[in-house]
């Protein structure tokens, strides 16, 4: 980066030809000064509407904008992300908190440093012929949609004890239902989709699009879109979260509080500014209208816009949620390993700050 010293040492007719060269070649000095920037990697557990802002923040460039180059790559799941940082083979994880939860419990050195969402943003997606045959619509009231849960056949989910089975057992338990004797089929992610249009499970939890992409097929219908903050033990829940080791952190606060700042900056653009918001996220590589439809994209940014923080910052009550969430649905075994919602146990406001 060009320094001014070195403007002091250049003489006035290098400046003019660096002036005359950077109209000419314009953008080359903010290329260098990208190129001089510190470069961070994230890995994302997925790539769905859930990471919103993250997508945001890349596409608009606020990463570079705070100071640093991201490099942003998709882990395939939530532990082999947390693995990638535990391990140093990656400097953040965007995941989900009881996540963390769980791998604070078996001793993983992990903290949240930034919230992307301040809603849990699954969406509950049942087979359009079942939503048909009980009457209901993301209009009924939600202990209605609810209980539609407890008369379905075999439900899937990603794999044993991920949320997107945990969810589903939660929201039965809201309603007195047994969570004992729902049926799970364990597919991975990309599976499920397709198994609900061919009739092998009867429904599933995933952010969007997943489920939304099966709604516009016209064989699934999004029954309980949890984005829309409906349920009031999953809103203001810091659902998908930016973690780093806490040394890393420690050691390279600027780097921490850049990748935080860039991500909530993002975040609250889908507030300030929604228009530019959904913009810049529909011109993201993973909403390429070639892959997802008009339609697609729509339906699922309705489904987690009003998931979208004013801020990533956290607080203990939020974190309280997400612990009972956890300990409710199974995935906090022992009640004595459960962790305080305090600040600076499973996640801090040092790095992402306040908003303005």
């Amino acid at each position: 980066m060009i320094t001014h010293r070195r403007f002091q040492k250049a003489t006035a007719i290098w400046l003019m030809s660096f002036t005359v060269l950077a109209l000419v070649f314009g953008g080359a000095p903010q290329a260098r000064a990208q190129k001089d920037m510190p470069e961070v990697t994230i890995a994302t557990a997925v790539s769905n509407f859930a990471f919103a802002a993250l997508w945001v923040a890349e596409r608009l460039k606020y990463f570079e904008e705070e100071g640093i180059r991201a490099k942003i790559t998709v882990a395939g799941g939530g532990s082999p992300c947390q693995t990638a940082v535990v391990g140093r083979s990656v400097n953040f994880c965007a995941s989900s908190s009881e996540g963390l939860v769980l791998a604070k419990i078996e001793g993983a050195p992990l903290i949240a440093i930034q919230a992307h969402n301040r809603n849990l943003t699954l969406s509950v997606t049942v087979r359009k012929a079942i939503a048909e045959k009980f009457k209901v619509t993301r209009k009924s009231p939600i202990a209605e949609r609810m209980k539609v849960l407890t008369q379905l056949g075999p439900l899937g989910a990603t794999s044993p004890g991920a949320v997107s089975e945990q969810i589903i057992k939660f929201l039965v338990g809201k309603i007195k239902g047994n969570p004992d004797k729902l049926k799970f089929v364990y597919l991975g992610g990309p599976q499920l989709g397709s198994s609900l249009m061919n009739n092998v499970i009867d429904a599933f939890a995933l952010s969007p699009p997943s489920g939304e992409l099966t709604e516009a097929a016209g064989k699934g219908y999004v029954l309980i879109p949890l984005g829309l903050g409906e349920v009031a033990e999953l809103t203001n829940y810091p659902y998908e979260v930016l973690m780093a080791r806490p040394d890393f952190a420690e050691q390279n606060p600027n780097l921490a509080k850049a990748a935080a700042r860039a991500i909530s900056r993002a975040g609250a653009l889908f507030n300030k500014s929604p228009d530019v918001a959904k913009a810049a996220l529909r011109s993201h590589r993973f909403s390429d209208p070639k892959k997802l439809s008009d339609d697609v994209f729509e339906l699922s940014y309705a489904m987690t816009a009003k998931a979208m923080p004013l801020w990533g910052d956290m607080n203990a009550k939020g974190w309280q949620r997400v612990i009972d969430f956890s300990a409710g649905s199974g995935i906090i075994k022992d009640p004595k390993q459960t962790p305080s919602a305090a600040e600076g146990v499973l996640w801090t406001n040092k790095y992402v700050g306040k908003g303005s």
